[in-house]
């Protein structure tokens, strides 16, 4: 069985690969296809990997670390992935004015976020949970296929 660390950081390499995917159709010129895969990262990154960060992993780290809501660390990470809504937004509106160096420069913002984001998740906010929930890595990988299902 796989641990929260293993799923979440798994899902973080699919989710780069997503997004370079799309990075790559717009660098050809194959807008319409870079407007689908970028689509399809908003979606699984906003409508999966945020909401189960955000309706279970946080919540349980918080509960583990006291019970505040406002833990310094699920704070900041929350203010990230509102952050990163607006960025993604942004791109979308790029590739539909075909704006080639606007998408590139959120782009390189967008990834640069990430870049930080992500290690911080799984250098603090995974590991901590896999340990405080060994049990419950299974649970986590069946929510996050519940949600891509919608």
């Amino acid at each position: 069985m796989k641990s929260i660390d293993e799923i979440m950081r798994g899902d973080h390499e699919r989710l780069d690969a997503l997004l370079a995917a799309s990075a790559q159709a717009i660098e050809g010129l194959r807008w319409e296809e870079g407007a689908t895969l970028l689509a399809q990262f908003q979606h699984d990154i906003i409508e999966n990997h945020i909401a189960v960060e955000e309706s279970m992993l946080f919540p349980a780290f918080e509960a583990q670390e006291g019970g505040d809501a406002n833990h310094p660390l699920t704070s900041l990470l929350r203010k990230g992935h509102k952050d990163l809504r607006v960025f993604f937004e942004e791109m979308a509106e790029a590739i539909s004015a075909r704006d080639t160096e606007e998408f590139e420069g959120l782009l390189s913002t967008v990834q640069a976020i990430l870049k930080t984001h992500d290690a911080k998740e799984e250098t603090e906010l995974y590991p901590f949970l896999s340990k405080a929930f060994p049990e419950n890595g299974e649970a986590f990988t069946q929510a996050m296929a519940a949600l891509k299902r919608k």
